[in-house]
Protein backbone atom coordinates (compact mmCIF):
# COMPACT_ATOMS: atom_id res chain seq x y z
CA UNK A 1 0.00 0.00 0.00
CA UNK A 2 1.15 3.51 -0.71
CA UNK A 3 1.14 5.36 2.63
CA UNK A 4 1.71 8.84 1.25
CA UNK A 5 0.56 11.58 3.60
CA UNK A 6 -0.21 14.03 0.80
CA UNK A 7 -2.67 11.66 -0.82
CA UNK A 8 -4.43 10.07 2.15
CA UNK A 9 -7.17 12.70 2.23
CA UNK A 10 -7.67 12.98 -1.53
CA UNK A 11 -7.75 9.37 -2.63
CA UNK A 12 -11.46 8.62 -2.76
CA UNK A 13 -11.45 5.01 -3.89
CA UNK A 14 -8.70 2.60 -4.85
CA UNK A 15 -8.48 -0.29 -7.27
CA UNK A 16 -5.39 -2.37 -6.55
CA UNK A 17 -4.01 -5.28 -8.55
CA UNK A 18 -4.66 -8.61 -6.87
CA UNK A 19 -1.16 -10.06 -7.21
CA UNK A 20 0.67 -7.47 -5.13
CA UNK A 21 4.23 -8.43 -4.30
CA UNK A 22 5.29 -8.68 -0.63
CA UNK A 23 6.48 -5.33 0.72
CA UNK A 24 9.93 -5.14 2.25
CA UNK A 25 10.77 -2.90 5.18
CA UNK A 26 11.27 0.15 2.98
CA UNK A 27 10.93 3.76 4.06
CA UNK A 28 8.38 6.00 2.29
CA UNK A 29 11.24 7.75 0.52
CA UNK A 30 12.63 4.44 -0.75
CA UNK A 31 9.22 3.40 -2.04
CA UNK A 32 8.75 6.79 -3.69
CA UNK A 33 12.00 6.25 -5.58
CA UNK A 34 10.49 3.07 -7.05
CA UNK A 35 7.18 4.68 -8.06
CA UNK A 36 5.91 6.45 -11.18
CA UNK A 37 2.77 8.53 -11.67
CA UNK A 38 0.60 7.81 -14.75
CA UNK A 39 -1.88 10.17 -16.39
CA UNK A 40 -4.30 10.12 -19.32
CA UNK A 41 -5.39 6.52 -18.85
CA UNK A 42 -8.18 4.92 -20.89
CA UNK A 43 -11.54 4.84 -19.13
CA UNK A 44 -11.80 1.05 -19.33
CA UNK A 45 -8.26 0.29 -18.19
CA UNK A 46 -7.73 -2.20 -15.34
CA UNK A 47 -4.85 -2.62 -12.89
CA UNK A 48 -3.93 -5.84 -14.71
CA UNK A 49 -3.56 -3.90 -17.97
CA UNK A 50 -1.13 -1.48 -16.36
CA UNK A 51 0.80 -4.27 -14.70
CA UNK A 52 1.17 -6.12 -17.99
CA UNK A 53 2.25 -2.94 -19.78
CA UNK A 54 4.90 -1.89 -17.25
CA UNK A 55 6.22 -5.42 -16.74
CA UNK A 56 8.14 -4.86 -19.97
CA UNK A 57 10.57 -2.60 -18.07
CA UNK A 58 10.66 -4.29 -14.66
CA UNK A 59 8.87 -6.30 -12.01
CA UNK A 60 5.80 -4.46 -10.71
CA UNK A 61 5.15 -4.55 -6.97
CA UNK A 62 1.86 -2.63 -6.82
CA UNK A 63 -0.67 -0.76 -8.98
CA UNK A 64 -2.96 1.88 -7.51
CA UNK A 65 -5.69 3.41 -9.63
CA UNK A 66 -7.49 6.51 -8.34
CA UNK A 67 -11.28 6.43 -8.70
CA UNK A 68 -14.11 8.85 -8.04
CA UNK A 69 -15.88 8.38 -4.70
CA UNK A 70 -19.39 8.80 -6.12
CA UNK A 71 -19.28 7.27 -9.60
CA UNK A 72 -16.49 4.78 -8.79
CA UNK A 73 -15.10 5.49 -12.23
CA UNK A 74 -11.38 5.82 -12.81
CA UNK A 75 -10.05 9.37 -12.80
CA UNK A 76 -7.49 8.39 -15.43
CA UNK A 77 -4.51 8.47 -13.08
CA UNK A 78 -2.57 5.76 -11.25
CA UNK A 79 0.62 4.97 -9.34
CA UNK A 80 2.91 2.10 -10.30
CA UNK A 81 5.48 0.83 -7.80
CA UNK A 82 8.35 -1.31 -9.05
CA UNK A 83 10.47 -3.77 -7.12
CA UNK A 84 13.65 -2.14 -8.45
CA UNK A 85 14.22 1.61 -8.68
CA UNK A 86 16.16 1.14 -11.94
CA UNK A 87 12.83 0.42 -13.63
CA UNK A 88 11.63 4.01 -13.06
CA UNK A 89 13.60 5.78 -15.85
CA UNK A 90 12.69 2.97 -18.24
CA UNK A 91 9.01 3.38 -17.34
CA UNK A 92 9.19 7.14 -17.92
CA UNK A 93 10.62 6.34 -21.36
CA UNK A 94 7.31 4.65 -22.20
CA UNK A 95 5.53 8.02 -22.23
CA UNK A 96 3.51 8.35 -25.41
CA UNK A 97 3.01 4.62 -25.93
CA UNK A 98 -0.66 3.73 -26.34
CA UNK A 99 -2.41 1.61 -23.73
CA UNK A 100 -5.90 0.57 -24.84
CA UNK A 101 -5.68 3.15 -27.60
CA UNK A 102 -4.70 6.19 -25.50
CA UNK A 103 -1.13 7.60 -25.23
CA UNK A 104 -0.01 7.28 -21.63
CA UNK A 105 1.89 9.98 -19.70
CA UNK A 106 4.44 8.68 -17.17
CA UNK A 107 6.27 10.85 -14.63
CA UNK A 108 8.38 10.34 -11.53
CA UNK A 109 6.06 10.48 -8.52
CA UNK A 110 7.98 13.26 -6.71
CA UNK A 111 5.94 12.30 -3.66
CA UNK A 112 8.53 13.48 -1.14
CA UNK A 113 8.43 17.00 -2.59
CA UNK A 114 4.67 16.78 -2.90
CA UNK A 115 4.27 15.94 0.79
CA UNK A 116 6.17 19.05 1.80
CA UNK A 117 4.25 21.23 -0.65
CA UNK A 118 0.91 19.80 0.46
CA UNK A 119 1.73 20.36 4.11
CA UNK A 120 2.74 23.99 3.50
CA UNK A 121 -0.35 24.52 1.38
CA UNK A 122 -2.69 23.13 4.05
CA UNK A 123 -1.13 25.39 6.68
CA UNK A 124 -1.55 28.38 4.39
CA UNK A 125 -5.07 27.71 3.14
CA UNK A 126 -6.64 25.65 5.91
CA UNK A 127 -7.30 22.75 3.49
CA UNK A 128 -11.04 23.27 2.89
CA UNK A 129 -13.37 24.76 0.29
CA UNK A 130 -12.69 25.74 -3.33
CA UNK A 131 -9.29 26.78 -4.61
CA UNK A 132 -8.11 28.77 -7.60
CA UNK A 133 -4.89 27.96 -9.43
CA UNK A 134 -2.73 30.00 -11.75
CA UNK A 135 -1.56 28.17 -14.90
CA UNK A 136 1.19 29.75 -16.96
CA UNK A 137 3.93 29.15 -19.51
CA UNK A 138 1.34 27.75 -21.92
CA UNK A 139 1.71 27.65 -25.65
CA UNK A 140 -0.70 30.20 -27.14
CA UNK A 141 -2.51 27.54 -29.21
CA UNK A 142 -3.80 25.74 -26.12
CA UNK A 143 -7.53 26.31 -25.48
CA UNK A 144 -9.70 26.20 -22.37
CA UNK A 145 -11.15 22.85 -23.47
CA UNK A 146 -7.64 21.41 -23.74
CA UNK A 147 -6.80 22.63 -20.24
CA UNK A 148 -10.01 21.13 -18.92
CA UNK A 149 -9.05 17.75 -20.37
CA UNK A 150 -5.69 17.89 -18.59
CA UNK A 151 -6.87 19.17 -15.17
CA UNK A 152 -10.33 17.59 -14.85
CA UNK A 153 -9.07 14.09 -13.92
CA UNK A 154 -7.93 15.57 -10.60
CA UNK A 155 -11.38 16.79 -9.56
CA UNK A 156 -14.45 18.89 -10.33
CA UNK A 157 -13.63 22.18 -12.06
CA UNK A 158 -15.90 25.16 -11.42
CA UNK A 159 -14.41 27.39 -14.08
CA UNK A 160 -11.49 28.01 -16.45
CA UNK A 161 -10.38 31.45 -17.57
CA UNK A 162 -7.71 31.60 -20.27
CA UNK A 163 -6.45 35.16 -20.71
CA UNK A 164 -6.74 36.32 -24.32
CA UNK A 165 -5.05 39.10 -26.29
CA UNK A 166 -7.74 41.57 -27.34
CA UNK A 167 -5.86 42.54 -30.50
CA UNK A 168 -4.86 39.14 -31.87
CA UNK A 169 -7.55 36.99 -30.25
CA UNK A 170 -4.86 34.51 -29.20
CA UNK A 171 -4.05 33.20 -25.76
CA UNK A 172 -1.58 35.17 -23.67
CA UNK A 173 -0.12 31.93 -22.38
CA UNK A 174 -1.64 31.95 -18.91
CA UNK A 175 -4.97 31.60 -17.15
CA UNK A 176 -6.81 30.51 -14.01
CA UNK A 177 -8.56 27.27 -13.03
CA UNK A 178 -11.04 27.05 -10.14
CA UNK A 179 -11.52 23.70 -8.41
CA UNK A 180 -14.56 22.97 -6.26
CA UNK A 181 -12.36 21.14 -3.74
CA UNK A 182 -9.05 22.53 -2.49
CA UNK A 183 -7.63 19.06 -2.05
CA UNK A 184 -8.21 18.30 -5.74
CA UNK A 185 -6.52 21.57 -6.66
CA UNK A 186 -3.52 20.70 -4.50
CA UNK A 187 -3.24 17.32 -6.13
CA UNK A 188 -3.29 18.92 -9.59
CA UNK A 189 -0.69 21.48 -8.51
CA UNK A 190 1.60 18.80 -7.08
CA UNK A 191 1.54 16.67 -10.22
CA UNK A 192 1.30 19.26 -13.00
CA UNK A 193 3.58 22.06 -11.86
CA UNK A 194 6.63 21.74 -14.06
CA UNK A 195 4.99 19.17 -16.35
CA UNK A 196 6.26 19.66 -19.91
CA UNK A 197 3.55 20.54 -22.40
CA UNK A 198 4.57 21.16 -26.02
CA UNK A 199 8.19 21.36 -24.90
CA UNK A 200 7.48 23.97 -22.20
CA UNK A 201 7.41 23.42 -18.43
CA UNK A 202 3.90 24.38 -17.35
CA UNK A 203 3.72 26.62 -14.26
CA UNK A 204 0.95 25.93 -11.75
CA UNK A 205 0.62 27.92 -8.54
CA UNK A 206 -1.75 29.11 -5.82
CA UNK A 207 -3.80 32.25 -6.33
CA UNK A 208 -5.31 34.51 -3.68
CA UNK A 209 -7.91 37.19 -4.37
CA UNK A 210 -5.45 39.97 -3.48
CA UNK A 211 -2.60 38.66 -5.56
CA UNK A 212 -4.25 37.57 -8.82
CA UNK A 213 -2.93 40.50 -10.81
CA UNK A 214 0.56 40.55 -9.32
CA UNK A 215 0.96 36.77 -9.63
CA UNK A 216 -0.14 36.81 -13.23
CA UNK A 217 2.10 39.75 -13.98
CA UNK A 218 5.23 38.17 -12.55
CA UNK A 219 4.57 34.87 -14.27
CA UNK A 220 3.69 36.59 -17.52
CA UNK A 221 6.93 38.55 -17.69
CA UNK A 222 8.85 35.31 -17.50
CA UNK A 223 6.50 33.60 -19.94
CA UNK A 224 6.96 36.36 -22.52
CA UNK A 225 10.71 36.01 -22.29
CA UNK A 226 10.53 32.24 -22.62
CA UNK A 227 8.17 32.50 -25.58
CA UNK A 228 10.54 34.67 -27.60
CA UNK A 229 11.53 32.91 -30.79
CA UNK A 230 9.24 29.91 -30.18
CA UNK A 231 7.12 29.04 -33.20
CA UNK A 232 5.80 25.53 -33.71
CA UNK A 233 4.87 26.18 -37.32
CA UNK A 234 1.74 24.87 -39.01
CA UNK A 235 2.50 21.17 -38.64
CA UNK A 236 3.74 21.57 -35.08
CA UNK A 237 0.55 23.33 -34.03
CA UNK A 238 -1.57 20.63 -35.62
CA UNK A 239 0.49 17.94 -33.89
CA UNK A 240 -0.15 19.66 -30.57
CA UNK A 241 -3.89 19.76 -31.25
CA UNK A 242 -3.93 16.10 -32.23
CA UNK A 243 -1.97 14.91 -29.21
CA UNK A 244 -4.20 16.85 -26.83
CA UNK A 245 -7.33 15.60 -28.58
CA UNK A 246 -6.19 11.98 -28.18
CA UNK A 247 -6.41 12.26 -24.41
CA UNK A 248 -9.44 14.52 -24.00
CA UNK A 249 -11.94 13.33 -26.60
CA UNK A 250 -11.88 16.64 -28.45
CA UNK A 251 -12.60 16.61 -32.16
CA UNK A 252 -9.93 17.70 -34.62
CA UNK A 253 -11.30 19.67 -37.62
CA UNK A 254 -11.37 17.71 -40.88
CA UNK A 255 -8.98 20.16 -42.53
CA UNK A 256 -6.47 19.66 -39.70
CA UNK A 257 -6.73 15.87 -40.02
CA UNK A 258 -6.07 16.11 -43.74
CA UNK A 259 -3.06 18.33 -43.21
CA UNK A 260 -1.64 15.95 -40.63
CA UNK A 261 -2.11 12.98 -42.93
CA UNK A 262 -0.39 14.81 -45.76
CA UNK A 263 2.53 15.71 -43.50
CA UNK A 264 2.84 12.14 -42.22
CA UNK A 265 2.85 13.35 -38.63
CA UNK A 266 -0.18 11.66 -37.07
CA UNK A 267 -2.34 8.79 -38.31
CA UNK A 268 -6.14 8.98 -38.49
CA UNK A 269 -9.04 7.22 -40.21
CA UNK A 270 -8.49 3.68 -41.43
CA UNK A 271 -4.91 3.35 -40.21
CA UNK A 272 -5.87 0.66 -37.73
CA UNK A 273 -2.35 -0.61 -37.23
CA UNK A 274 -1.06 2.79 -36.15
CA UNK A 275 -1.45 1.88 -32.47
CA UNK A 276 1.46 3.83 -31.05
CA UNK A 277 3.22 7.16 -31.40
CA UNK A 278 6.68 7.31 -32.90
CA UNK A 279 9.25 7.46 -30.15
CA UNK A 280 11.99 8.91 -32.32
CA UNK A 281 11.44 11.10 -35.36
CA UNK A 282 14.25 13.28 -36.63
CA UNK A 283 13.27 16.88 -37.20
CA UNK A 284 10.04 16.74 -35.14
CA UNK A 285 10.97 18.03 -31.70
CA UNK A 286 7.67 19.82 -31.13
CA UNK A 287 5.65 16.90 -29.79
CA UNK A 288 3.41 17.13 -26.75
CA UNK A 289 5.08 14.35 -24.81
CA UNK A 290 8.83 14.85 -24.32
CA UNK A 291 10.84 11.65 -24.63
CA UNK A 292 14.20 11.28 -23.01
CA UNK A 293 15.71 8.16 -24.55
CA UNK A 294 13.77 5.60 -26.62
CA UNK A 295 13.54 2.18 -25.01
CA UNK A 296 15.22 -0.26 -27.39
CA UNK A 297 13.31 -3.47 -28.19
CA UNK A 298 13.53 -6.25 -30.79
CA UNK A 299 10.81 -4.62 -32.91
CA UNK A 300 10.74 -1.60 -35.19
CA UNK A 301 8.41 0.53 -37.26
CA UNK A 302 10.05 1.88 -40.43
CA UNK A 303 8.19 4.80 -42.00
CA UNK A 304 8.39 6.51 -45.40
CA UNK A 305 9.33 3.24 -47.08
CA UNK A 306 6.76 3.75 -49.87
CA UNK A 307 3.80 5.82 -51.02
CA UNK A 308 0.63 3.76 -51.59
CA UNK A 309 -0.69 6.25 -54.14
CA UNK A 310 2.41 5.88 -56.28
CA UNK A 311 2.55 2.07 -56.21
CA UNK A 312 0.61 0.52 -59.10
CA UNK A 313 2.63 -2.54 -60.11
CA UNK A 314 1.31 -5.95 -59.03
CA UNK A 315 3.28 -7.35 -56.12
CA UNK A 316 4.94 -4.04 -55.29
CA UNK A 317 4.64 -4.83 -51.59
CA UNK A 318 6.66 -8.01 -52.10
CA UNK A 319 9.45 -5.96 -53.66
CA UNK A 320 9.45 -3.62 -50.66
CA UNK A 321 9.53 -6.64 -48.39
CA UNK A 322 12.53 -8.12 -50.15
CA UNK A 323 14.34 -4.77 -50.18
CA UNK A 324 13.94 -4.43 -46.41
CA UNK A 325 14.98 -8.02 -45.73
CA UNK A 326 18.08 -7.61 -47.92
CA UNK A 327 19.10 -4.39 -46.20
CA UNK A 328 18.52 -5.73 -42.69
CA UNK A 329 20.60 -8.83 -43.44
CA UNK A 330 23.65 -6.53 -43.54
CA UNK A 331 23.13 -5.78 -39.85
CA UNK A 332 22.05 -9.16 -38.42
CA UNK A 333 18.78 -9.91 -40.19
CA UNK A 334 15.12 -10.04 -39.17
CA UNK A 335 12.76 -12.87 -38.22
CA UNK A 336 9.44 -11.21 -39.09
CA UNK A 337 8.23 -8.48 -41.44
CA UNK A 338 4.90 -6.90 -42.35
CA UNK A 339 4.35 -4.31 -45.08
CA UNK A 340 1.27 -2.22 -44.26
CA UNK A 341 0.05 -1.55 -47.80
CA UNK A 342 -2.73 0.74 -46.58
CA UNK A 343 -0.48 2.95 -44.48
CA UNK A 344 -0.35 6.56 -45.66
CA UNK A 345 3.03 6.84 -43.93
CA UNK A 346 4.51 3.88 -45.83
CA UNK A 347 5.05 1.77 -42.72
CA UNK A 348 6.93 -1.51 -42.56
CA UNK A 349 7.13 -3.48 -39.30
CA UNK A 350 10.09 -5.75 -38.55
CA UNK A 351 11.25 -7.92 -35.67
CA UNK A 352 14.96 -8.56 -35.17
CA UNK A 353 16.45 -11.62 -33.45
CA UNK A 354 18.12 -9.50 -30.74
CA UNK A 355 18.01 -5.96 -29.39
CA UNK A 356 21.61 -5.19 -30.53
CA UNK A 357 20.60 -6.15 -34.07
CA UNK A 358 17.55 -3.89 -33.83
CA UNK A 359 19.77 -1.03 -32.67
CA UNK A 360 22.12 -1.64 -35.57
CA UNK A 361 19.19 -1.53 -38.02
CA UNK A 362 17.94 1.74 -36.49
CA UNK A 363 21.43 3.21 -36.71
CA UNK A 364 21.71 2.25 -40.36
CA UNK A 365 18.23 3.19 -41.60
CA UNK A 366 16.97 6.07 -39.45
CA UNK A 367 17.45 9.29 -41.38
CA UNK A 368 18.50 7.50 -44.56
CA UNK A 369 16.88 8.47 -47.86
CA UNK A 370 14.95 5.84 -49.79
CA UNK A 371 12.96 6.45 -52.99
CA UNK A 372 13.06 10.20 -52.40
CA UNK A 373 11.89 10.05 -48.76
CA UNK A 374 13.74 10.04 -45.46
CA UNK A 375 13.21 6.86 -43.46
CA UNK A 376 12.27 7.16 -39.78
CA UNK A 377 12.73 4.21 -37.44
CA UNK A 378 10.95 3.78 -34.10
CA UNK A 379 11.09 1.04 -31.49
CA UNK A 380 7.87 -0.85 -30.80
CA UNK A 381 7.26 -2.55 -27.40
CA UNK A 382 7.50 -6.32 -27.77
CA UNK A 383 4.01 -7.02 -26.30
CA UNK A 384 2.46 -4.46 -28.65
CA UNK A 385 4.18 -6.00 -31.66
CA UNK A 386 3.05 -9.51 -30.73
CA UNK A 387 -0.51 -8.25 -30.27
CA UNK A 388 -0.43 -6.82 -33.76
CA UNK A 389 1.30 -9.84 -35.31
CA UNK A 390 0.75 -12.98 -33.19
CA UNK A 391 2.80 -15.14 -35.56
CA UNK A 392 5.87 -13.02 -34.74
CA UNK A 393 5.92 -14.38 -31.17
CA UNK A 394 7.27 -17.73 -32.35
CA UNK A 395 9.35 -16.51 -35.29
CA UNK A 396 13.04 -17.38 -34.89
CA UNK A 397 14.37 -18.17 -38.38
CA UNK A 398 16.21 -15.35 -40.22
CA UNK A 399 14.31 -14.26 -43.34
CA UNK A 400 15.69 -14.25 -46.88
CA UNK A 401 14.41 -12.46 -49.98
CA UNK A 402 11.84 -14.68 -51.71
CA UNK A 403 11.53 -13.06 -55.14
CA UNK A 404 15.13 -12.60 -56.23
Amino acid sequence: YFQRECFVSVVDDLCVSSNRQPIDNLSPEERDARTVFCMQLAARIRPRDLEDFFSAVGKVRDVRMISDRNSRRSKGIAYIEFVDSTSVPLAIGLTGQRVLGVPIIVQASQAEKNRAAAMASMLQRGGAGPMRLYVGSLHFNITEDMLRGIFEPFGKIEGIQLMMDSETGRSKGYGFISFADAECAKKALDQLNGFELAGRAMKVGHVTERSDASSASSFLDSDELERTGIDLGTTGRLQLMARLAEGTGLQIPAAAKQALQMSGSVAFGNLANETFWRISQRGHANTLFPFSQPLATHCLQLSNMFSPQAENDPGWDLEIKDDVIEECRKHGGIVHIYVDKNSAQGNVYVKCPTIPVAMAVVGALHGRWFAGKMITAAYVPLPTYHNLFPDAATATEPLRPMHR
